[in-house]
């Protein structure tokens, strides 16, 4: 692309399955309300190994075939696009590479990547593909795995839920739930988790558990205090819960439209740059996950 069109748009990875039909009619409507370019991408893939020369004479020979059938696929996203928001700018982009690093590289630039949470590419797990998997542990802009119904993708009334700890991460991940749920005209469901492992080795008289729970709640109060001042029109849901952060934000995703978390660290075992909540999140959520990471 010689010039960025997807600088500071919502960029979709577009595979031809109707989950990544339905991620892209997701994401049409926040360019649309947000008033940013959407770029439709579509990967011809290559492969990332040495390849002997047969292979790689064959390959050469399918790629103008790859790069047609990824061209229709992104036109069809286009359409589909189109019937819900007509008005909205589109992007038609077609590459050659792997579509993670693709996806990442775009992610450099782009306001948002969305990418469905799709089983038809090689799975790195048995619930989530491999570059939904890749992308939201590897982009540098938030990450949007989009999860849920295909038949009704778009927006509803329901509020976002954003889990709350402090961390940078979390905090980048609040401001992005205040900013999508004001673009979206609906509440912010914050919830706050807390479940200290030294505190289950002894048992507290009763009232040091309401001295806990009051402390975590001015915790949870202080952290979205700015940004209630910041968007006024965004009503705000305050939940505090003594629970294991994963457990429950899963339990309260059943009730919200999009679930955005921040990202934790670095796992030197697994090589993952998503922390345990966020992982289990991208797996288990029955709606979008938006992974956050600290500017």
């Amino acid at each position: 692309m010689s010039t960025r069109a997807d600088h500071q748009a919502i960029v979709v990875g577009i595979n031809g399955t109707a989950t990544a039909l339905a991620a892209a009619r997701w994401a049409a409507t926040l360019a649309d309300r947000e008033r940013v370019p959407l770029v439709l991408l579509g990967v011809a893939p290559s492969f990332d190994r040495p390849l002997t020369a047969t292979a790689l004479a064959e390959t050469t020979l399918m790629l103008p075939e790859l790069r047609t059938a990824a061209k229709h696929k992104v036109e069809q996203a286009c359409a589909a696009v189109h019937r819900d928001h007509p008005l909205v700018e589109v992007h038609q982009v077609v590459e050659d590479g792997i579509p993670a690093r693709i996806l990442i590289e775009h992610s450099v630039t782009a306001r948002m990547i969305v990418v469905a949470a799709d089983l038809g590419d090689r799975l790195s797990t048995l619930l989530l593909g491999s570059t939904a998997l890749m992308v939201a542990n590897k982009a540098t802009c938030p990450v949007t795995v989009w999860r849920g119904k295909t038949d009704r993708p778009l927006p509803d009334h329901r509020p976002v839920l954003v889990g709350v700890d402090g961390s940078p991460g979390s905090s980048a991940a609040v401001g992005e739930a205040f900013e999508l749920a004001s673009v979206l005209g609906v509440g912010v469901l914050a919830l706050h988790a807390w479940n200290d492992p030294d505190l289950l080795q002894w048992t507290p008289v009763p009232d040091a558990w309401a001295t806990l729970a009051e402390q975590e709640q001015e915790l949870l109060s202080e952290r979205v205090a700015g940004w209630s001042e910041k968007y006024p029109d965004v009503t705000v849901t305050k939940v505090v819960q003594k629970s294991p952060p994963a457990r429950a934000l899963l339990e309260y995703a059943e009730r919200a439209q999009a679930v955005l978390t921040g990202s934790r660290g670095h796992n030197r075992l697994t090589g993952l740059l998503v922390g345990s909540t966020s992982q289990n999140l991208l797996h288990h959520a029955p709606c979008p996950v938006v992974v956050c990471r600290e500017p």
